[in-house]
């Protein structure tokens, strides 16, 4: 580096030399920096625009847009600027004319990287560089930092939109389809989404629509969200034709809308409940499928109690199966874009993680509303008459058995008078016996908040994770 310094300053003398007289030579004696090879010339240095707010200009890869003022009097005669580029902190360069100019499109990305798209003015501070010749001879010219005030390209999105379309009548006062984000702010989740229930509509196969803004509900069509001429795009400002969504399964139960708002691409799942959903993941070494949640209603809500552990040191992670085995359609973190919670967050990849250790969990999940929820059991009670209904009976606690995947208890207290489970030492899970099923067979289906039981017996083994039956059940000796 530092012959490089010596060489340029050497350069860069003689390339002013000639210039001017030994008398009257102002840059002889210039300062070259040795961490960038650059000389500092007195006088010369770059400055700030006004505010660049790239949402009033076109922005492209095109190096057109005026980032910083170049002073065109203090270089000698001959001197031919050819090329300049702002560095910044980071070591992001960004490319620029010789009279100041960069591409719109790198300028908002940089911007972007630090504080997100929102369309707010953003201060960020870089170094200007530029490069000299005359007669063959180059120098790196470091025309001094300069503060850029810039608004970085971005959508105005609204806090909410309404699907107006055959749906309703294409009345857009109507406000019954509500494509949202939860009301998260829109520039830091960019996802919204808006679940169709294909029966409330007569089961159509095919729908036509496009999305309001909630300021032009009423009639005004001018901010609308079109579809793009490309495939899964869509534009702002009502540019573009409608949404269609053809051909639609007459088992269709549901169809799942995703809006992208920053990325202005849409997509749409049709959602057919199958009965469970099974999970798989370092519990059983990514192998087996055999735990699984069940379809507690046609609204797409899958509950039950799924053994989450981590013996091969991969991480207690895992995703679930619509077909045992199968990993078409997986169910992956992704597929939760309303929002997963409790002892739960993201994993490696597309992995779920459960977070609070190895243990049994209780799930629910909502795949009409892409949401999914887990709660560690910490403890499994028996509770009855015999203990006064008290969830919390420390006496009454059960062992979980994870080679034979059960609670297990030998002194259990239980009479005939009725009993039932409840977990972490209270109501708010809970099983019983199904009321569907003949009060003596309730052990062999249980069910969330079910029915008080009747067996009894010392030895009692509650088998929760649908692992070898479809149902829930205990064993009472």
């Amino acid at each position: 580096m530092k012959k490089l310094s010596i060489y340029l300053m050497l350069a860069f003398a003689g390339l002013f030399m000639a210039a001017c007289g030994p008398e009257d030579n102002e840059f002889a004696g210039l300062k070259v920096a040795e961490a960038d090879g650059a000389v500092v010339v007195p006088g010369f240095s770059a400055g700030q625009t006004a505010l660049i707010d790239l949402n009033a200009v076109e922005v492209s890869d095109a190096l057109d847009v005026p980032a910083f003022t170049v002073p065109s009097t203090t270089l000698p005669e001959g001197v031919e600027l050819v090329k300049g580029e702002v560095v910044f902190a980071d070591g992001t360069i960004l490319p620029a004319t010789v009279d100041g100019k960069v591409s719109g499109q790198a300028l908002s990305d940089y911007v972007a990287s630090i504080y997100g798209l929102r369309p707010e003015a953003r201060s960020v501070v870089g170094t200007v560089y530029l490069y000299a010749m005359q007669n063959g001879a180059a120098v790196k010219i470091n025309a001094g930092e300069v503060t850029f005030q810039v608004v970085p390209k971005a959508p105005v999105i609204a806090s909410a939109y309404y699907l107006t379309g055959t749906m309703n009548g294409w009345d857009n006062t109507n406000t019954d389809f509500l494509l949202s984000n939860g009301g998260d702010d829109p520039y830091a989740n960019p996802t919204f989404t808006c679940t169709l229930n294909m029966e409330s509509m007569g089961n159509p196969s095919s729908l036509e629509f496009k999305a309001t803004p909630d300021n032009g509900l009423g009639g005004d069509w001018s901010g609308c969200l079109a579809a793009g001429d490309e495939e899964g795009k869509f534009n702002y400002n009502n540019v573009g034709g409608n949404f269609k969504i053809e051909g639609i399964n007459a088992n269709t139960k549901y169809i799942r809308l995703t809006f992208n708002m920053l990325d202005q691409t849409w997509s749409y799942e049709e959602i057919a409940f199958n009965p469970f959903v099974y999970f798989i993941g370092a519990t059983d070494g990514w192998s087996q499928a055999d735990q699984k949640l069940a379809l507690t209603n046609q609204n797409g809500i899958y509950t039950g109690y799924i053994y989450c552990a981590d013996p091969n040191g991969w991480g207690n992670e895992f995703k679930f199966q619509r077909v045992a085995g199968s990993w078409d359609n997986e169910i992956n973190y992704g597929t939760f874009t309303g929002g997963v919670n409790g002892d739960l967050e993201l994993g490696g990849g597309s992995n779920i993680k459960a977070t609070a250790g190895e243990g049994i969990y209780f799930f629910t999940l909502d795949l009409a509303n892409g949401t999914l929820n887990a709660v560690r059991i910490n403890n499994m009670n028996l509770v009855g008459s015999f203990n006064g209904w008290n969830p919390g009976d420390d006496a009454q606690q059960m062992t979980w058995d994870a080679e034979n995947y059960c609670y297990v208890i030998n002194n259990a207290g239980v009479d005939g008078n009725g009993w039932k489970f409840t977990a972490n030492n209270g109501w708010g899970i809970n099983l019983g016996g199904n009321d569907s099923v003949e009060p003596s067979m309730m052990i062999n289906d249980l069910a969330a908040d079910g029915k008080n039981l009747g067996a009894v017996g010392k030895t009692i083994k509650l088998y929760p994770t649908r692992k070898t039956s479809d149902k829930i059940f205990c064993t009472v000796e």
